[in-house]
C-alpha cells in the first residue's frame, strides 16, 4: 500500500526513460573492536566450577545486578567476555548486542552469567525468558549457550541443571 511519499521498491518505475541516473551519497559504517589489556592468563572451562570461579572475580560482591557473557572457543576455552551493568534488582540485556560481540569475537559458544546482590538463588521469569531467547538465536546461529549461572557470594546456581531448561 502506498501512502502519501512512499514508492513501493517493487512497482515498475514511471520515470522518463530519458532522465539523469540519480546520485547517491552513501555513509558506509565499518565497526572494529579492540582488545583491552587483561591480566588472566588463558581459562580453559572444563566443569561448571571453573567458570564459577571465573565470575566470582567480577560478579559476585557487586552491589548492582552484571551480567557477563562469556564466549569460548571450539576447545572451550574463553576468549573473551563483556559486562553489562544493571540496576539493583535488574539488567537489561539485548540478543542484538551479545551476538555483535559473540560473532565479532568469532565464539564458538558461550556462557551466561549474572549475578544476585540480593543473595537470592531463585531465577527469575525474567531470567528464564533471557535464557530462552538466547537459547533459540544461538542455536539460529550455530554460536550456542552452553548454560546461564547465577552467582550470589555464596552459591551458584545453573540452569542448565533445572528441569525448565
Amino acid at each position: 500500500m502506498n501512502t502519501g511519499s512512499q514508492i513501493s521498491l517493487f512497482d515498475n518505475g514511471t520515470e522518463a526513460k530519458n532522465s539523469k541516473p540519480k546520485k547517491y551519497t552513501v555513509q558506509k559504517f565499518r565497526l572494529s573492536y579492540v582488545k583491552e589489556n587483561s591480566s588472566l592468563n588463558k581459562c580453559s572451562v572444563n566443569r561448571k566450577d571453573d567458570v564459577v570461579n571465573f565470575c566470582k572475580n567480577f560478579l559476585s560482591s557487586l552491589p548492582l545486578e552484571n551480567v557477563c557473557v562469556i564466549a569460548l572457543d571450539n576447545g572451550n576455552n574463553i576468549i573473551g567476555f563483556d559486562c553489562v551493568e544493571g540496576t539493583t534488582n535488574q539488567c537489561a540485556l539485548y540478543p542484538a548486542n551479545v551476538f555483535r560481540f559473540l560473532l565479532s569475537s568469532a565464539a564458538s559458544s558461550f556462557i551466561l552469567a549474572h549475578n544476585h546482590p540480593a543473595q537470592s538463588n531463585n531465577a527469575s521469569e525474567a531470567d528464564w525468558n533471557i535464557t530462552k531467547r538466547l537459547k533459540s538465536a544461538g542455536e539460529l546461529l550455530d554460536v550456542p549457550l552452553l548454560d546461564h549461572l547465577i552467582i550470589t557470594e555464596t552459591e551458584c546456581i545453573s540452569l542448565r541443571e533445572l528441569p525448565k531448561w
